[in-house]
């Protein structure tokens, strides 16, 4: 078959900007000028979803000759992303071959700086500044800045989140070293000059470099079944869907969102040695390779490492809930272990102290920081964590407190009105860190990754009632 080289682009951006990464390609004689082929969107256009580019990909596929009309693979093909394209290609994949990957062409895929999990910069695209310096100069399309794409885009968007879950939370994922291997390239460094007042921490100055991982796991508590003696299901144990975790991934010193695309000295062997790559042992040796180059890259610039949390909040019925209130809070290890959920001792003082009270509003502080909101559906909140800063900040808490402590999550979720209300009595001790554990060995801290949390909770009402007796309403 023959082999062909798909390179796309990300938001607000086109092939134009990638032509020298296809020089280098066929310089190295990766491919030709007709085998290296430029994808395109118009990522601008404010109608123009995730399913029109990818529907249009398929398309245009079909087309080329690379698929046949049924979507079986007429060509070999490796894939080369930049930012949104991440999203689009993992979209396209599970779309057309979730369930018959054998059929699908793309054999290797490298992602630079890929918007797997959002960017801080997606809900300022939509803001007026970004209509001004983004938007479209066209006639006719107007300071259009592609709304829908942007939706996408944004921390804790539910697309982000359904997406994983199908192809990255899944009982079969076809990420690995024997089916389709990825590799995952991510600058360390913010924009500089100019363009340096956009940068957020834990970001190459466009997205969470945390969240271009692959290796997300979703943690769920469901206090909707029903609890009896006789039900095997306990809600106090979190369910765990695992991550992908065959893949390969490096941040690289030096680099940001645009010149990733550009330092071949750096970035260009390693794209190099991904398409290469013959045998799944080869690519765990390169697994290794990148998580040395990321070792190295943090212990030269001396960067705090991130992980990045979205929660997500649904009530008995999968309606979102959007008003809740998140609150961490540091107590003394006195309250007896029940699971993942804590009960307090009977000797011990519903009220913690004011030294619990004070490390508990710092560490609100701490994991709140960078604490985003999804626009379109508040039941989806994200938070960055700092990974040295939380570990720190944990042992100097244990430290002063000369006490074991526990990390716990409450959640808090006003009544609609009298009647109708939500059951939240057994979520107000949700264990997090808990360094003396002896039931599970779940950690929540993990480097460089995105872990979604799912909160199911009971909604409850007064208004409906079973009897014997007319009522008059």
């Amino acid at each position: 078959m023959p082999q062909i080289i798909l390179i796309i682009h990300g938001w607000s951006a086109g092939s134009f900007q990638l032509e020298s990464l296809k020089n280098y390609l066929i310089e190295q004689d990766l491919g030709t000028v007709e085998s290296i082929i430029y994808a395109d969107y118009e990522s601008r256009e404010d109608s123009l979803t995730f399913n029109d580019i990818v529907h249009g990909l398929h398309e245009q596929m079909i087309k080329k000759g690379f698929i046949a009309p049924d979507g079986k693979k007429l060509c070999n093909m490796n894939v080369i992303v930049h930012s949104t394209a991440g999203l689009i290609i993992r979209h396209w994949i599970w779309h057309y071959y979730a369930e018959r990957i054998a059929d699908c062409p793309v054999k290797k895929i490298v992602m630079l700086a890929p918007a797997n999990f959002g960017s801080p910069l997606a809900h300022r695209g939509k803001s007026l500044l970004g209509l001004l310096t983004r938007g479209r100069r066209e006639i006719g399309d107007f300071l259009e800045v592609g709304r829908e794409i942007l939706d996408g885009l944004e921390l804790a968007s539910s697309y982000q989140w359904n997406l994983a879950e199908k192809d990255l939370i899944c009982e079969n994922p076809y990420y690995n070293s024997k089916q389709i291997q990825i590799s995952i390239l991510v600058g360390s460094e913010g924009y500089s000059g100019f363009r340096s007042f956009i940068n957020k921490v834990g970001t190459d100055g466009t997205i969470v470099i945390a969240g271009t991982a692959i290796n997300s796991a979703k943690l769920t508590l469901d206090f909707c079944k029903p609890q009896d003696k006789y039900c095997a299901y306990k809600a106090y144990n979190w369910v765990i869907n695992k991550p992908v975790s065959d893949f390969a991934f490096a941040v690289l010193s030096e680099l940001n969102h645009n010149t990733i695309t550009q330092n071949f000295e750096l970035v260009g062997p390693l794209i190099k040695q991904a398409f290469e790559l013959k045998t799944a042992k080869q690519f765990q040796k390169f697994q290794s390779k990148l998580k040395e180059i990321t070792e190295k890259t943090y212990a030269q610039n001396n960067k705090p490492k991130y992980q990045q949390f979205i929660v997500r909040v649904l009530d008995d019925q999968n309606m979102p809930v959007s008003d809740f209130t998140l609150e961490f809070f540091i107590v003394k290890q006195k309250w007896q272990d029940r699971e993942r959920v804590l009960e307090k001792d009977k000797s011990h003082s519903s009220q913690i102290t004011d030294q619990e009270y004070e490390y508990s509003r710092q560490v609100q502080e701490i994991i709140s920081r960078e604490f985003h909101s999804y626009s379109k559906d508040t039941s989806y909140r994200r938070f960055l964590v700092d990974l040295t800063e939380i570990e720190n900040f944990l042992n100097q808490a244990q430290e002063k407190l000369n006490s074991a402590i526990v990390l716990t999550m409450r959640l808090h979720i006003p009544a609609i009105d009298k009647g109708i209300r939500y059951d939240t009595e057994n979520l107000q001790n949700i264990v997090l860190y808990d360094p003396k554990a002896k039931k599970t060995n779940l950690s929540f801290f993990y480097e460089n990754t995105t872990t979604l949390l799912e909160l199911k909770v009971n909604r409850c009402n007064d208004y409906v009632t079973l009897g014997s007796k007319p009522l008059e309403h």
